[in-house]
Parts: C-alpha cells; structure tokens; sequence
C-alpha cells in the first residue's frame, strides 16, 4: 500500500458527519469511538460512507496519568505517520513485490494533537487520532482468555519478525531517518508516577497477592517480590535496560491478543464449528513503543497470548520461525546478517527474555479477567486496576510462565 493510497480526495461537509457512536472498548489508553463519515467525492459528486474509528484521550484522569497521555498519544500518531511511510518506502525501494510486503498498520486518515495542531507540543483534550476502522474491513480481535492456537500465532511471529527486521534495516541502511523518525517515535515516557511511594508500595503487594495461592509459584515468591521492588526502583531513577547491539529496534512494547486483529477469507467465516484460518493482520495501539530489543515483544505475546499447552510442545519451533522471518527480511532489502545468527539471537533471548517477567505476570492478572467484571475506563483508578481477577485461566497462565521460565533458567 503506498502513503497515496490513506489520502481520500473529498470535500467534508459538517452536515454529512452523520453519527457518532460511542463503543466501550478494551482499551486503557484512550478513548475509542466508531465514526461513519459521509462525504463527496471530487471526481462525481457522489455520496459515499467511510467508517473510521476515532481514538481520543481517555476520560478518566487516573488514565491520563498513567499512560503519560500527553506523550503517549503523539507517539501513536508518529507510528502512522514517520514509521509506517518509511516501512513502505524502504520495502519498495529495495524490490520487494507490493503483495510480500509488510502492511501491518491501519489506514490512517488524520490526527490532531492540540488545539494549536502542532505534533511537537504535547497532546490536549482537543487530540483525535482518525484511522481505519478494521471491523467494518472485515477484521476481528482474538479470544484474550484462550490466546492463538499454532496457526495463527505462526502468523503473528512472521509479521512481528519482519515488523522488528525493518527497524533494524532503517537502523543500518539509514541511520539518519531511523534517528529522525524512528527514534522520534520511541520518547522516552513514565507509567504512572514513579516517584509516588505509596502507589509503588500497592503495585507490589498486589502483585504479590494474585500469585501467592498458586502452588507452583510459592517458592519463587521471595524471588518475585524482589524483582518488582527492583523495577520499580529503576522506574523511580529513570532508568531502562541498556540498549543491546545489533538486535535494538523499534517494538511495540504492548503486543498481545487484544493489540491486533485478523482478517478471514470468506469461505472460512462461513464454516460454522470448524478451524478457520487467518490470511492477514493488522497491528494495532502504537501508543507506548520504544527502543530496545524484538526480544521484549517475542517473549511478550508468548507467554500472554498462547493457547493453554501450546508453547510447552511448540516454543523451539516458534522461535526458530521468528528468526527465520527476521533474517530473512533483512537479507532481502540487502543487510548484512552476520551479527544475527541463531545462537546470538539464543544468547539474546537469555538476557532480555527475565526483564520481560513483571510486565507479563502485572498483564495476566487482565487478559485473563472476566469481562463482564471490568469497569468503565471513565471511573478507572488504582484499586480497580489493580484488583485480582484470577480465576482458573490465570492460575494456568501463571503456573505455565513459572514453569517456562524456570526451566529455561530465566527465573
């Protein structure tokens, strides 16, 4: 898809907004609204209907602050606007076929940041981020609490794979716009107040608490706690895990069930009671990227988005597919791989695959929760982000990361 192709030619006329609907979606980040635009084309005149999804900051003040929204918010609109156009660009100018290119990102269709519409200034109520409204397009969101069988995490590792390869590629091929545009879109932002001792303390405990029932987890729990103490002192110095070479790119730093969707090819929607197969995906929620290691996405969705049992027979194998993809992508828009073979990328996931710990077991505790138990994001705050949700998914999540990473000497 070319930047030319997310540009509509049309006169907008205010009447022709006919109706905004406001849907309550699984999204702590913002504000999440379906929109049907009417408008008139140049060419003829006619009418014709475009639904879209508008993303606006959350109401919630909690949110807000939690998500840094002031920062956030721009960085998701930079994923559409600096990162995507120099994917496409790089892929096309390189050779590769326009239907083997990665094309992960929704349509994009517009955004404002303030009231004085200036991206480098920090985001206002006023910001409205417009994109392509992936339902209407035939996409739909997986099953949290399940997670992806084998087919459909395969596909997701593929795409994931080259996402991260590209990064890399802009990073060694053209340094300079990975610096003024990738990089631009990774700012450095807080989750919450890192300097507030008392919700530090909470976040802790009640981590602590949703685990310390499970079995398999008691005689790590000494082990835990002091894990999410230290990240939270590091969060407090403003500190991040040092940038490794050669693997650091851009990563999405929120990759599981609910951040992509999956389109079907109409036989397959079809056919009622059987497996159906995916044939495309889009990723969604760019808001908290950064710079660092694909390690952190890979072992990210693995562990929060895997289908009981799957990555206890498969986990070598979908690791393996995804450095295939990676190095295979790079070998094709013409860099040099040497410096990312297999067992360096072993080596890569030793070290980064134990910082990813706290970020999976905090998330469990919400993509395992019973949806109908969820409060609207208008009255979120800390206690009820924090509630425990377990219920027999997480317990199961939970004793398959424990298991995992200790076996892999991670924990």
């Amino acid at each position: 898809m070319s930047s030319d192709d997310n540009k509509i030619n049309v006169e907008l006329k205010k009447e022709d907004v006919e109706k905004l609907l406001s849907q309550q979606l699984d999204n702590y980040g913002s504000t999440i609204l379906d929109v049907e635009v009417f408008y008139y084309t140049h060419q003829n005149n006619d009418l014709q209907k475009l639904p879209i999804v508008a993303k606006l900051v959350p109401e919630s003040p909690f949110l807000r602050e939690a998500f840094s929204i002031e920062i956030t918010f721009n960085k998701e609109v930079r994923a559409y606007t600096l990162v995507a156009p120099e994917f496409h660009k790089l892929q096309k100018e390189k050779g590769i076929p326009e239907n083997e290119m990665l094309d992960v990102f929704p349509k994009y269709y517009g955004s404002r940041s303030n009231k004085q519409d200036d991206i480098n200034m920090e985001a206002d109520d006023s910001a409205v981020l417009l994109m392509e409204n992936l339902k209407s397009s035939g996409y739909e969101v997986g099953d949290r609490r399940k997670g992806f069988n084998l087919e459909h995490m395969e596909l997701v590792l593929s795409k994931l794979a080259k996402f991260h390869a590209l990064g890399v590629a802009l990073k060694l091929l053209k340094p300079q716009v990975f610096r003024d545009n990738i990089l631009k879109t990774c700012e450095k932002f807080d989750i919450g107040n890192p300097d507030d001792d008392d919700s530090n303390e909470k976040f802790v405990n009640a981590n602590i608490n949703h685990v310390k029932h499970i079995p398999e987890v008691k005689p790590y729990l000494g082990k835990i706690e002091k894990d999410f103490r230290a990240d939270m002192q590091m969060k407090k110095e403003r500190r991040q895990y040092r940038i490794r070479e050669p693997f650091s790119t851009i990563v999405h730093n929120d990759f599981w069930v609910n951040n992509m969707m999956f389109i079907y090819d109409k036989a397959s929607t079809k056919t009622i009671g059987k497996k159906r197969s995916p044939i495309g995906i889009k990723f969604v929620d760019f808001q908290v990227t950064m710079h660092a290691s694909p390690v952190r996405d890979l072992i990210f969705l693995l562990f929060s988005s895997s289908e009981h049992g799957l990555l206890e027979v498969y986990y070598e194998r979908l690791i393996q597919l995804y450095h295939k993809e990676f190095v295979g992508l790079l070998t094709k828009v013409g860099c040099d791989t040497r410096g990312f073979s297999y067992e360096q990328f072993l080596k890569e996931i030793n070290v980064v695959a134990p910082q990813e710990f706290i970020h999976i077991l905090f998330m469990l505790n919400a993509i395992c929760a019973d949806p109908s138990g969820i409060e609207e994001t208008s009255s979120m705050n800390q206690d009820s982000m924090l509630k425990s949700r377990g219920n027999k998914d997480f317990d199961k999540k939970v004793k398959c990361l424990i298991k995992m990473f200790v076996s892999q000497g991670w924990l």
